[in-house]
Protein backbone atom coordinates (compact mmCIF):
# COMPACT_ATOMS: atom_id res chain seq x y z
CA UNK A 1 0.00 0.00 0.00
CA UNK A 2 1.34 3.36 -0.99
CA UNK A 3 1.17 5.93 1.83
CA UNK A 4 0.33 8.65 -0.72
CA UNK A 5 -2.92 6.84 -1.61
CA UNK A 6 -4.05 6.72 2.04
CA UNK A 7 -6.07 9.95 1.95
CA UNK A 8 -7.59 8.93 -1.40
CA UNK A 9 -8.64 5.57 0.08
CA UNK A 10 -10.15 7.29 3.13
CA UNK A 11 -12.14 9.65 0.91
CA UNK A 12 -13.40 6.75 -1.21
CA UNK A 13 -14.38 4.80 1.91
CA UNK A 14 -16.24 7.80 3.35
CA UNK A 15 -18.20 8.22 0.10
CA UNK A 16 -19.42 4.62 0.42
CA UNK A 17 -20.93 5.20 3.88
CA UNK A 18 -24.74 5.60 3.64
CA UNK A 19 -26.04 9.12 4.38
CA UNK A 20 -28.17 7.98 7.32
CA UNK A 21 -25.04 6.63 9.05
CA UNK A 22 -23.08 9.86 8.47
CA UNK A 23 -25.52 11.82 10.65
CA UNK A 24 -24.14 12.66 14.06
CA UNK A 25 -27.38 11.64 15.73
CA UNK A 26 -30.26 9.54 14.49
CA UNK A 27 -32.24 10.43 17.59
CA UNK A 28 -34.51 13.41 17.13
CA UNK A 29 -37.28 14.21 19.57
CA UNK A 30 -40.40 15.61 17.89
CA UNK A 31 -41.13 19.19 18.92
CA UNK A 32 -44.22 19.52 21.10
CA UNK A 33 -47.47 20.55 19.52
CA UNK A 34 -49.73 22.23 22.03
CA UNK A 35 -53.30 23.36 22.28
CA UNK A 36 -54.27 25.87 24.95
CA UNK A 37 -57.80 25.82 26.31
CA UNK A 38 -58.77 28.25 29.05
CA UNK A 39 -55.82 28.08 31.46
CA UNK A 40 -54.72 24.56 30.51
CA UNK A 41 -52.19 23.18 28.05
CA UNK A 42 -52.56 19.98 26.06
CA UNK A 43 -49.58 18.28 24.38
CA UNK A 44 -51.34 16.89 21.31
CA UNK A 45 -48.46 14.81 19.91
CA UNK A 46 -47.65 13.13 23.22
CA UNK A 47 -47.82 9.57 21.82
CA UNK A 48 -45.30 10.42 19.10
CA UNK A 49 -42.91 11.87 21.70
CA UNK A 50 -43.22 8.94 24.10
CA UNK A 51 -42.73 6.42 21.26
CA UNK A 52 -39.57 8.24 20.16
CA UNK A 53 -38.20 8.28 23.72
CA UNK A 54 -39.08 4.57 24.10
CA UNK A 55 -39.85 4.92 27.80
CA UNK A 56 -42.69 3.85 30.05
CA UNK A 57 -45.52 6.37 29.77
CA UNK A 58 -46.11 6.54 33.54
CA UNK A 59 -42.42 7.08 34.30
CA UNK A 60 -42.19 9.90 31.77
CA UNK A 61 -45.35 11.62 33.06
CA UNK A 62 -44.21 11.48 36.71
CA UNK A 63 -40.72 12.83 35.97
CA UNK A 64 -41.96 15.40 33.45
CA UNK A 65 -44.65 16.80 35.77
CA UNK A 66 -42.05 17.14 38.57
CA UNK A 67 -39.92 19.32 36.28
CA UNK A 68 -42.88 21.34 34.99
CA UNK A 69 -44.11 21.84 38.55
CA UNK A 70 -47.78 21.28 37.89
CA UNK A 71 -50.53 18.69 37.91
CA UNK A 72 -51.41 16.75 34.81
CA UNK A 73 -52.77 13.53 33.39
CA UNK A 74 -53.52 11.67 30.20
CA UNK A 75 -56.77 12.69 28.55
CA UNK A 76 -57.39 10.50 25.55
CA UNK A 77 -54.28 10.73 23.36
CA UNK A 78 -53.12 14.06 24.85
CA UNK A 79 -51.14 14.97 27.94
CA UNK A 80 -53.08 17.57 29.96
CA UNK A 81 -51.13 20.14 31.99
CA UNK A 82 -52.72 22.53 34.48
CA UNK A 83 -51.55 26.00 33.47
CA UNK A 84 -50.34 27.71 30.30
CA UNK A 85 -46.87 26.74 29.03
CA UNK A 86 -44.84 27.75 26.00
CA UNK A 87 -43.64 25.15 23.50
CA UNK A 88 -40.05 26.27 24.04
CA UNK A 89 -40.18 25.51 27.78
CA UNK A 90 -41.80 22.10 27.27
CA UNK A 91 -39.28 21.16 24.56
CA UNK A 92 -36.40 22.05 26.88
CA UNK A 93 -37.86 19.89 29.67
CA UNK A 94 -38.31 16.93 27.32
CA UNK A 95 -34.68 17.33 26.19
CA UNK A 96 -33.61 17.36 29.85
CA UNK A 97 -35.59 14.14 30.43
CA UNK A 98 -33.92 12.50 27.44
CA UNK A 99 -30.44 13.48 28.66
CA UNK A 100 -31.18 12.02 32.09
CA UNK A 101 -33.24 8.93 31.26
CA UNK A 102 -32.67 8.07 27.58
CA UNK A 103 -29.28 9.03 26.11
CA UNK A 104 -26.16 7.07 27.07
CA UNK A 105 -23.57 9.31 28.74
CA UNK A 106 -20.71 7.40 27.03
CA UNK A 107 -21.79 6.94 23.38
CA UNK A 108 -24.75 9.39 23.32
CA UNK A 109 -27.06 6.81 21.71
CA UNK A 110 -30.71 6.30 22.75
CA UNK A 111 -30.35 2.50 22.85
CA UNK A 112 -30.77 2.30 26.61
CA UNK A 113 -33.06 0.85 29.22
CA UNK A 114 -33.68 1.78 32.83
CA UNK A 115 -32.81 -0.94 35.34
CA UNK A 116 -33.53 -0.87 39.04
CA UNK A 117 -31.04 -2.36 41.49
CA UNK A 118 -32.30 -2.00 45.03
CA UNK A 119 -33.28 1.64 45.49
CA UNK A 120 -31.00 2.89 42.72
CA UNK A 121 -31.80 3.29 39.02
CA UNK A 122 -29.24 2.64 36.32
CA UNK A 123 -29.16 3.45 32.62
CA UNK A 124 -27.92 0.37 30.74
CA UNK A 125 -26.77 1.00 27.17
CA UNK A 126 -27.34 -1.87 24.76
CA UNK A 127 -25.09 -0.21 22.16
CA UNK A 128 -21.83 0.20 24.10
CA UNK A 129 -22.56 -1.74 27.31
CA UNK A 130 -22.22 1.24 29.65
CA UNK A 131 -23.95 0.95 33.02
CA UNK A 132 -24.32 4.26 34.85
CA UNK A 133 -26.37 5.35 37.85
CA UNK A 134 -29.13 7.83 37.10
CA UNK A 135 -28.66 10.91 39.22
CA UNK A 136 -31.97 12.69 39.53
CA UNK A 137 -31.96 16.33 40.52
Amino acid sequence: MDINNYQELLDKGYENIPDNVKKLSRFEIPKVQIRIEAKNTYITNFNKIINTLNRDRKHFIVEFLKKVGTMGEMRGQHLFLKGVYKEQVLNRLIELYSKTFVLCKICNKPDTEIQREGKKKFLKCTACGAHEEIKES
